[in-house]
């Protein structure tokens, strides 16, 4: 005997048509889907009532284990294993109470109202300011009307408080003030706080933050006013006026204070480290008024040896022995370059007197000004230059620079003329 499905929407049985007729058995194969009868419903099998009965049955408990109020408010996070079926549903809703739950709870996970709550609050409780208006204390958030005016800015007061700071008038500045409320403060330009005025000087609003300071020629010297000065006294930083000394108008002679531009004669007077242009010697009478001065040093030639005509002069005498060959590198002084302490036009000669010993002779090898080689632009005595030094002699190297062009290019703003002369 067996039994067969009638129906395409839902499948339910009844005895095949080639069985016998039975109305027990027509009532099991139509009930439980077969002829047995069926004690638990576990054995339920598709193909009767009781299988679909038992499906709508575990549906209706599946949607009756949902959370009925789409959260919950909880000490610990959801987990799948919470759910039957299974899973987390969607929309769901959990609020963390830190675990400090406590049976104040109110029943709601998320309030939208005017006002904040005041009654019934626990960790986790969501409020939502339904129109913005309530002030800040307290608030999660800066509502947008706390703000009153075009230019009002929030500043903070202490910690977790704001206030406002309501906007100033046209052109002023803000500036840290901690006497008020919010630390800053709107000022007028030109505040004279900051500034203060010594002798002579006077301090007054300018048009913009920084003040407007004026000089009393009365009493402070410029340079574009003409003063009488007295009993003043000048201290320069160099040997060269290079401003225009109008007048000194004092009642002094001649005969005791020389003119820059008269006709003066200098007894017993010490110039020191002057800085004289286009001068003429002229009418000299005393021997010691042309000596000039030379470097005498036990330093032995070897190297590169510095010449500095304005610490050195124009003439140096090496009394020890020339240890090596060396290059010669002459230069203005240790902070200026002959190149630039020279013009177009100007010359300058300097003598070297290297001794040589009994042994190996040695001799200037190159020449240098700046540092820079003037090989291409030297011309030696005899259109040859030396290949050796003098045994037990002094070789006296005579160099004289020519400027002849204003160019950084040392080789080619002088032409160098050189010689070498033995003395024995």
């Amino acid at each position: 005997m067996a039994v067969e499905s009638i129906g395409t929407i839902y499948s339910v049985n009844i005895p095949g048509l080639t069985d016998s007729a039975d109305i027990q058995n027509a009532f099991k194969a139509y009930h439980y889907g077969a002829y047995t009868s069926i004690a638990t419903t576990a054995g339920i099998g598709s193909g009767g009532l009781a299988y679909w009965l038992k499906e709508i049955e575990s549906d209706i408990a599946l949607l009756e284990a949902r959370p009925s109020s789409g959260g919950d408010a909880t000490s610990s996070a959801p987990v799948a294993g919470d759910f039957t079926p299974s899973g987390i549903p969607d929309g769901y809703i959990w609020v963390d109470l830190d675990g400090s739950m406590t049976s104040s709870v109110i029943g709601a996970t998320a309030i939208y109202n005017n006002n904040a709550p005041t009654s019934n609050i626990t960790s986790g409780v969501i409020w939502v300011d339904k129109d913005a208006s309530t002030s800040t204390t307290g608030n999660p958030f800066i509502p947008a009307a706390i703000i009153a005016a075009k230019g009002d800015l929030l500043a903070g007061v202490s910690n977790d408080t704001v206030t406002v700071l309501t906007v100033g008038s046209n052109g002023q500045y803000l500036k840290a003030d901690s006497s008020t409320t919010s630390g800053l403060a709107w000022s007028d330009p030109g505040d004279l706080t900051a500034v203060s005025a010594g002798t002579g000087i006077t301090v007054t609003n300018g048009a913009g933050p920084i003040p407007s300071v004026a000089i009393d020629t009365a009493t402070v010297v410029d340079l574009n006013t003409a003063q009488t000065l007295t009993n003043k006294t000048f201290s320069f930083s160099s040997n060269t006026v290079t401003t225009t000394l109008a007048q000194l108008n004092t009642a002094v002679s001649d005969a005791d204070v020389a003119s820059i531009a008269g006709s003066e004669t200098l007894t017993n007077k010490t110039l020191t480290s002057p800085t004289i242009n286009n001068a003429t010697l002229a009418g000299v009478t005393k021997v010691e008024e042309i000596i000039e001065a030379a470097a005498v040093t036990s330093f032995s030639a070897t190297g590169t040896i510095i010449h500095n005509v304005m610490d050195q002069g124009s003439v140096v005498y090496y009394t020890s022995a020339a240890s090596a060959n060396w290059i010669l590198n002459v230069t203005g002084s240790a902070s200026t370059s002959l190149n630039n302490l020279m013009t177009t036009g100007q010359s300058l000669t300097i003598a070297n007197l290297v001794t040589n010993g009994a042994g190996a002779a040695r001799y200037m090898t190159s020449i240098e000004i700046d540092g820079s080689s003037v090989t291409s632009a030297t011309k030696w005595q005899n259109a040859t230059a030396p290949t050796a030094g003098n045994t037990s002699s002094i070789d006296i190297y005579s160099i004289t620079a020519m400027k002849v062009a204003n160019t950084s290019t040392v080789a080619s703003a002088f032409t160098v003329f050189a010689a070498q002369t033995r003395f024995a």
